[in-house]
């Protein structure tokens, strides 16, 4: 596949959690979709998946049967309403960096047929520093922090940051800062930075904030994005937030497509693999 039409692929990640990563990572989505982009999210948030359950939506299946009962990537697929398609993970994402020759290459082969079916991969994992959230993470093209003005916050972002940056050699990220106004979150920014400036190779680069609203609580409780609250006073700073991280340049450093992530990803779990039996 020709490199200038490979997908982007984004993970969204964060420290903690309740910091509005789904939310994002949904919205984001959406506004891609909304803009012409052909959008895959994969809901890679284990033991806590809430994609569907945001979008309302019913998964039909998950990776599990791609690998395990011969289902096609296509066939778990689910069609959100708002344009874009939702790869549901499951269980089975739990078990990618432990996959025989045979379903790795059966996968590679899923990736390849579909990977000319999208620009935009986002990837939505786990809050916190699990393997997963690092696996997934250090797979990516670009990587997206999501945090709050709190402290326990954005402690758990340097922590996340350091820990893929040490561990994973990811060198850069972008940071968005949710549940604050512009003043709070610039202050926020600030702190992370001068923290990772002193004491880690990175580059962050800011992104934008969100304002702590009610209409996030009732789009969430809703079922509903906020594109479909007419009356929501944060739709402007949301799609100032998400254009901006739709607009970022690509990283010419890192590989780029979705066949390039699912082999990166691979490899990352072969050598954790490899890692984990030479310390047994």
């Amino acid at each position: 596949m020709n490199a200038r039409h490979a997908p982007r692929v984004i993970a969204v990640s964060s420290g903690k959690g309740g910091v509005g990563k789904t939310f994002l990572s949904v919205h984001l989505a959406a506004r891609a979709a909304a803009q012409g982009k052909r959008v895959l999210l994969l809901d890679a948030d284990l033991g806590l998946a809430n994609v569907d359950v945001m979008l309302g939506i019913s998964a039909r299946g998950s990776i599990q049967q791609v690998v395990e009962a011969g289902a096609t990537l296509e066939e778990i697929m689910v069609r959100a309403p708002q344009g874009f398609d939702v790869l549901p993970g499951g269980s089975g994402l739990y078990e990618l960096s432990a996959l025989s020759s045979a379903q790795q290459m059966l996968m590679l082969d899923e990736m390849d047929a579909i990977a000319g079916n999208y620009d935009l991969v986002l990837i939505d994992t786990a809050a916190g520093i699990g393997e997963n959230v690092l696996y997934f993470v250090s797979a990516a093209e670009a990587a997206l922090v999501v945090m709050t003005p709190d402290p326990t916050s954005l402690t758990d972002a340097y922590a996340l940051i350091k820990v893929l940056s040490r561990q994973r050699d990811v060198r850069r990220f972008m940071v968005a800062v949710n549940q604050a106004d512009e003043i709070e979150a610039q202050l926020a920014y600030r702190r992370l930075l001068m923290v990772a400036d002193r004491y880690l190779s990175v580059q962050l680069d800011y992104v934008g904030h969100m304002p702590s609203t009610l209409d996030v609580r009732r789009a969430v409780q809703s079922q509903t994005l906020i594109d479909q609250m007419p009356s929501a006073t944060c739709r402007q700073s949301l799609y100032k937030l998400l254009d901006t991280i739709l607009q970022q340049p690509r990283d010419g450093a890192r590989g780029s497509g979705l066949q390039f992530f699912w082999q990166h990803s691979l490899a990352a779990g072969l050598g954790n693999g490899h890692a984990a039996r030479s310390h047994s």
